[in-house]
């Protein structure tokens, strides 16, 4: 391990740049001192860097907690990376604070935000050198449900139309699962729960719209009681949201620099605690949840990749065969101009807008979690809006353009073909919901 000399903050705490087992992070600590507790943060979804939990890294430093904070793995990938992989990352973060003079190792736990609580009760489940554990904006659900679970409830917020919230923001997520491209799905959290012996802190927000807070803590408190842990704290932070930013709804301030009353006294007074004695089981009731989870659905046959690319190619194929056509009339020199030429040319601008459109506005909704559709019209948001004014104008272009079909039977035969097999894609892309 290699550091760089600490840095003096003017409130008192040291920022130490640390290199270790491959890692890059930094230790925020209390000045001075020995017998802290320490504390690994554990980072939530995406490739994130240190200072994205610097404030609360900070703040846990001033109540007297030296605090781990590191850059993901350089192989992470939110698709592909497993749980296990970043526990194993977690526990040896444990190891590296359990070896400095100013820390208690037998007070080195692990903290994890978001995606960070399915990881950090895992490397409790690993190693017995973790002493505690703290989950914050947990879910108890596996991750596509829990994924599927938020994407649902910001479309609704954002007042999408029931039946455009399966092709706006479930069906591309459902076939990135289906192809094991969508995080670590396979990780049991109950099942890790069941394992964990150490005292362990769950803090839901209220009004957490990123994971199913109600949900997760019934099935928190299930898991432990079933696998013995009497040392467990599930609270509820008042008028939070998922990164315990003070909020009205879940909605706003997701990155404020305003943590809601009451988060960090909650975690920096347990932290400190088991010093006193692990504290016994307690629970608030669960928070209101107005949307139920379920389970990820299961692809039908013409969900699959199979079907998908087959329409594709027949879409591609008939487009990419117009122009071709129309090379081949001129360079046999061919001056007869077919009715319905400029109708054609629509229906091939309009499809292929369609379906890269589409793509890539589904692509968009799964990297943002669908947090970033914030306006609609007509219970849709203006950029599907547009997509299905343009789908409907290629199928009406395309049925004008049939009209010359005699006068040049491949080329717009070929089309013809194209737009049969749009027909069912965009339908199942919600491109003709009305």
């Amino acid at each position: 391990m290699s550091s760089a000399p600490p840095a003096i903050a003017a409130d008192g705490i040291t920022n130490t740049e640390v290199n270790y087992q491959g890692l890059r992070g930094a230790i925020v600590a209390p000045a001075g001192g020995t017998g802290h507790p320490g504390m690994v943060l554990v980072a939530g979804a995406g490739p994130r860097g240190r200072d994205s939990y610097r404030p609360e890294a900070e703040a846990f430093a001033r109540a007297g907690i030296v605090v781990l904070i590191y850059d993901k793995r350089a192989d992470y990938s939110r698709a592909t990376s497993s749980y296990a992989a970043l526990a194993d990352d977690a526990v040896t973060g444990v190891e590296l604070l359990r070896t400095r003079p100013d820390v208690n190792p037998s007070e080195v736990g692990v903290w994890g935000h978001s995606e960070g609580g399915w990881v950090a009760p895992l490397a409790a489940a690993k190693s017995a050198d973790v002493g505690f554990v703290v989950t914050v904006g947990a879910s108890a659900l596996p991750s596509d449900r829990t994924q599927l679970w938020s994407d649902r409830t910001y479309l609704a917020h954002a007042g999408v139309t029931d039946g455009l919230v399966g092709p706006i923001g479930l069906n591309a997520s459902r076939m990135l699962i289906s192809a094991g491209l969508f995080g670590d799905t396979a990780n049991d959290p109950i099942a890790t729960l069941t394992r964990v012996r150490q005292p362990l802190l769950v803090v839901f927000g209220e009004y957490d719209r990123s994971m199913p807070p109600g949900e997760s803590l019934d099935l928190f408190r299930a898991a432990l009681d079933r696998g013995g842990n009497q040392h467990y704290t599930l609270r509820v932070v008042g008028g939070a949201n998922h990164t315990m930013r003070r909020s009205t709804d879940g909605f706003d301030n997701a990155h404020g620099p305003d943590f809601a009353p009451g988060f960090v006294n909650l975690v920096t007074t347990w932290v400190n605690g088991p010093a006193h004695g692990a504290p016994p089981a307690s629970a608030d009731p669960p928070p209101a949840q107005a949307l139920a989870s379920s389970p990820t659905e299961p692809l039908s046959w013409y969900e699959g990749p199979i079907t998908q690319a087959a329409l594709l190619a027949l879409m591609v194929a008939g487009l990419l065969a117009y122009p071709a056509c129309a090379a081949a009339r001129r360079l046999r020199g061919t001056r007869a101009r077919p009715p319905g030429r400029w109708p054609a040319r629509w229906a091939v601008l309009g499809v292929l807008t369609a379906v890269i459109g589409t793509v890539c506005y589904a692509l968009f909704v799964v990297a943002t979690g669908a947090t970033e559709v914030d306006t609609t019209i007509l219970g849709r948001p203006p950029s599907w809006l547009l997509l299905q004014l343009d789908a409907v104008g290629a199928v009406v272009a395309a049925g004008l353009a049939a009209r010359g079909w005699r006068h040049a039977p491949i080329q717009r035969g070929l089309l013809l073909v194209s737009v049969a097999a749009f027909l069912p894609w965009a339908a199942y892309w919600g491109l003709f919901t009305v």
